[in-house]
């Protein structure tokens, strides 16, 4: 794994792809700023619709946990956000061949915006890479959602119920550019192909 401090430097006049390697064809980038969007409000609809429908059939018996429940109402809320981005950024790490040790796997810090993320330069399979991207949707907002769905069937753990509700909620509109990255790759790469990483551009080859 190496550290990236600053903006990833690019090449005015990068390498050409090996022969065999298919460009990935994405979005404009306003136009992928836009699906994103609506694919993490669609996401967070579909979970809370699904959170609401589970409570209404088993007659929601926790009740659902508010702020004014709670002794510390903003100590849940302010735990989840410190940690919400590190955690996403941590799961598509480990998702990377060789769980991100190698030198391949890069993880980026932008202090002057107070960013950072991970990406990899190189080749792995479709599955690995829809598997690694898919990864912290699935952790931070799909589980969470389980979980919340389980604790209908008894009494309220308010503080709990507080951050797993603000965790579902802000992965699931910041996986928004996963699930449209996803769907571009199922729509484009052959199942049996491999996706390559090359100058920030995405291939695939057989």
């Amino acid at each position: 794994m190496r550290l990236q401090l600053g903006e990833v430097a690019r090449d005015e006049k990068p390498s050409p792809p090996p022969d065999g390697w298919q460009v990935v064809q994405s979005p404009a980038l306003k136009a992928g700023y836009w699906l994103a969007l609506l694919a993490g409000v669609g996401l967070l609809l579909g979970l809370c619709v699904g959170v609401s429908a589970w409570a209404w059939a088993v007659g929601d018996r926790g009740g659902t946990a508010t702020a004014g429940e709670s002794d510390h109402p903003w100590l849940a809320v302010t735990i989840v956000l410190l940690l919400f981005v590190p955690l996403h950024e941590f799961l598509h790490l480990l998702g990377q061949p060789a769980w991100g040790s190698t030198e391949r796997s890069v993880v980026a810090v932008w202090p002057a915006k107070l960013r950072f993320g991970v990406y990899y330069e190189g080749c792995m399979s479709r599955r690995r890479w829809l598997g690694m991207r898919l990864a912290p949707l699935v952790v931070l907002s799909i589980l969470p959602a389980c979980v919340l769905a389980l604790l209908k069937l008894q009494a309220q753990f308010v503080d709990l119920e507080i951050g797993l509700q603000v965790m579902m909620t802000v992965n699931a509109l910041g996986s928004g550019g996963d699930i449209v990255a996803a769907l571009i790759v199922a729509s484009q790469v052959p199942p049996d192909a491999r996706l390559c990483f090359q100058a920030g551009k995405a291939y695939w080859c057989a």
